[in-house]
């Protein structure tokens, strides 16, 4: 029993942490906000249920993200591609939490200038600007080298400047 209640208290100071940046990971992914929240529960389900000690994961953060990622993947490949409802048609049975429409337009408008980019790169800068990764981390969940991941962000980067779709303070 001591046991248990040790891990539901680890779980909760992991939920705590990193609940808000796996929804934001998992929602511009799948472009859904009741999906994006099934799936990150799923994740954190799938962890408590793991009878294994949590000790062995050497990064946390990495670590869920690389497991939500892959539910993702998953859910796209079961369920095929979710179709984007413009915010103006959302209506208020569907959208009736402001936060919810905030994430929708947000999605919209980061979408709009990635899907400009070709997947690689789009993929890199959203790990970097949406999810705050380092290129050390995205490098682990996108399983390529560092070098690879910096070239593929200047590459992206450099694109949406020529388009000028990004302000220069934006480049790092």
């Amino acid at each position: 029993m001591f046991k248990l209640k040790n891990k539901i208290n680890e779980l909760e100071s992991i939920i705590e942490e990193y609940q808000n940046q796996l929804f934001s990971f998992a929602f511009f992914r799948v472009g859904s906000y009741y999906i994006a929240q099934d799936i990150v529960q799923d994740v954190f389900l799938k962890f408590f249920q793991d009878k294994k000690n949590y000790n062995h994961i050497k990064n946390m953060k990495t670590y869920l993200l690389k497991s939500v990622s892959n539910a993702c993947i998953d859910y796209k490949r079961k369920y095929g591609k979710i179709k984007i409802v413009p915010i103006d048609f959302i209506n208020n049975d569907v959208a009736d939490d402001d936060e919810e429409q905030k994430c929708v337009a947000e999605f919209l408008r980061i979408e709009d200038l990635l899907n400009e980019l070709p997947a690689e790169q789009s993929d890199v800068i959203k790990l970097k600007f949406v999810d705050g990764l380092n290129f050390v981390e995205t490098a682990e969940i996108l399983n390529v080298s560092v070098n690879t991941v910096k070239s593929r962000y200047r590459y992206g980067i450099d694109k949406l400047r020529q388009t000028n779709k990004i302000k220069e303070n934006y480049y790092e």
